[in-house]
């Protein structure tokens, strides 16, 4: 108990040292600790919210209306801006749906995001999610052809809100094998260990982004998704180290830092230094 009593104050001194709103929530899988610190909050969730869109996909194909080999047109007119790499490609083009969702996790892929946003519905994203009691999770916008006109002058929060609560409960279905099913948690948590954007909560981590090519073996494996937007920066995933396995979500939201640069920003940085002190004690 000391020591996450300690732990608790190292991170409340960071949040304390942050200009804008920041919350965590972290599950030690292992230990059944946990640390929790303005988690209920609804904050920015950005692009985060995306584990929740792929989470409805298998829902979905568990129901039998997909598979994740489907074949799917993209057309000039489903091509967005902001993240991705679907739109610097010629289009018509086909690809399968598991293409699709790899994509919208692993580069964050806008074009990916509507897609599946408009075929799955953002009705049934947010309604299952508050049948697994996750009442914070908000999808408010599919990034249909209107999606950056609708957002104009709005804040961050115009795209998706969630708590760190929620996130963290969601990827903890996925790490205990129980979201939709055993197989469909392990698809789920492959793809997030793709993720090409682990700067964040793996800022101070003992990471190998290519172990494959690399041959080196690390010490720690990590499945996120993170999202961010001007003055919002966000990321939540499992970390499996060498004496425990667990889940955490941190929030850096209304920040004063005007960078729009990711890594070196003040949210970018905060998300880090609390994941570096919680690898400290649970790592």
């Amino acid at each position: 108990m000391s020591d996450l009593n300690d732990l608790r104050s190292n991170v409340l001194g960071l949040f304390n040292e942050f200009s804008g709103t920041a919350s965590v929530c972290a599950n030690n899988l292992t230990t059944g600790d946990v640390l929790c610190i303005n988690e209920k909050q609804v904050l920015p969730a950005l692009s985060a919210i995306k584990i929740g869109i792929m989470a409805e996909l298998f829902f979905q194909i568990e129901e039998g209306k997909y598979n994740l080999l489907d074949r799917v047109k993209i057309n000039g007119l489903d091509l967005r801006g902001g993240t991705g790499v679907f739109r610097e490609m010629e289009t018509p083009f086909e690809v399968t749906l598991k293409d699709i969702c790899m994509m919208m996790i692993v580069v964050s892929d806008n074009t990916c995001t509507w897609k599946l946003s408009s075929m799955l519905g953002i009705d049934n994203i947010n309604e299952r999610m508050r049948s697994l009691d996750m009442n914070e999770f908000s999808l408010n916008h599919d990034l249909g052809p209107t999606a950056f006109d609708d957002m104009q002058g709005k804040d961050v929060d115009a795209y998706s809100e969630c708590s760190a609560r929620d996130f963290t409960t969601l990827v903890t279905l996925m790490a205990k094998g129980e979201l939709v099913s055993k197989d469909s948690s392990d698809a789920m948590l492959d793809i997030m260990g793709r993720c090409q954007h682990i700067e964040w909560l793996g800022r101070y981590l003992p990471l190998d982004q290519f172990p494959a090519e690399s041959g080196v073996v690390p010490k720690v494996k990590m499945y996120n998704k993170l999202g961010a937007y001007l003055h919002a920066r966000c990321d939540t995933g499992l970390i499996k180290s060498e004496n425990s396995d667990y889940v955490i979500t941190v929030f850096a939201s209304y920040s004063k830092d005007e960078s729009l640069l990711l890594c070196p920003h003040e949210g970018s940085r905060l998300i880090g230094k609390v994941s570096k002190a919680v690898y400290g004690v649970w790592g």
